[in-house]
Order: structure tokens, then C-alpha cells, then sequence
């Protein structure tokens, strides 16, 4: 007899790291040419329908990063845009006129000598996103770290 196992994660009250195994970073795209045209679209990151995205960036050398980026893909609309920024410190609607792009300082230590105040935290609200996509030009400049959660 068959045992029924689950293939996406329901309603799920921890964040789901979007790259696998908790711990493990995003790889982010260097530029939006990927993110053209009208076609059901392979790039970025499956949300599974989750209601919020977590994102936490983190300096990854002495160099500092420029500014990553946050687009989403409605499969209903077979496009990319960009996510809004949210207008509330702590997250709530995203309905800011700006996008959401997360800069973060030159922290000036490796990345296992940084405090917590070296990293950047977000959290957006993507209710109906179906796939999420970070561009940021040079990927060894930052570390991403990107789940999704219901609650």
C-alpha cells in the first residue's frame, strides 16, 4: 500500500528556506534579461502560495555590495515585476511607490566574525506571487538567504 506524501508545503507557520536545506543561500541573477518576455517563466524561486517573504542579506566581502533587488511572477498575468516596498517598518502591505531593494553597508569583517547588526532583515507581504527572483550585478558581493511562510 501507497503512503500519501506531500509535494508542497501547505500552510506552514516557520519560514521554508526558498533554496533548500535551512542555512543555504539563493543564488541571485546578475541582471533582469532573464526576466523579459510572456512566457511561463523557470527563473527565481517557487513561493508555493506562501503570504510572506523573509529575506535576510548579509556582506560576503570588503567590498561594498550595491543594492539587491526583489521581483515577482503571477502566473495568472505570465509576468515579472517588481515588488513593492512596504510602507510599515515591521512589513504589512506593500503599496510603497518604490521598489523593494535591500542596500546594505560594507560591514568591514569576514563572514563569521559579523555581529547581527552587519546583515539586513525584510519581510514583504507576496499574497499571490507565484515565483520571486533576486538581481543583484556581482553574487559574490552578498549572501542571500530568502523562505516563505503562511504565518
Amino acid at each position: 500500500m501507497s503512503t500519501f506524501k506531500n509535494t508542497s508545503w501547505g500552510r506552514t507557520r516557520g519560514p521554508k528556506n526558498l533554496a533548500g536545506a535551512n542555512g543555504t543561500t539563493i543564488t541571485p541573477l546578475a541582471n533582469t534579461n532573464n526576466l523579459r518576455g510572456t512566457s511561463a517563466s523557470t527563473q527565481g524561486y517557487a513561493t508555493e502560495n506562501q503570504r510572506y517573504l523573509h529575506v535576510l542579506i548579509e556582506d560576503a566581502n570588503d567590498t561594498a555590495p550595491a543594492a539587491t533587488t526583489i521581483f515577482g511572477y503571477c502566473h495568472a498575468f505570465q509576468r515579472w515585476f517588481e515588488i513593492p516596498q512596504s510602507q510599515a517598518a515591521g512589513g504589512g502591505a506593500n503599496t510603497a511607490l518604490t521598489a523593494a531593494s535591500i542596500s546594505i553597508a560594507d560591514s568591514g569583517r569576514t563572514t563569521a566574525l559579523q555581529v547581527p547588526s552587519d546583515r539586513e532583515y525584510r519581510l514583504y507581504e507576496i499574497i499571490g506571487i507565484d515565483r520571486v527572483a533576486f538581481v543583484h550585478e556581482d553574487s559574490s558581493e552578498v549572501n542571500i538567504f530568502a523562505a516563505c511562510s503562511t504565518f
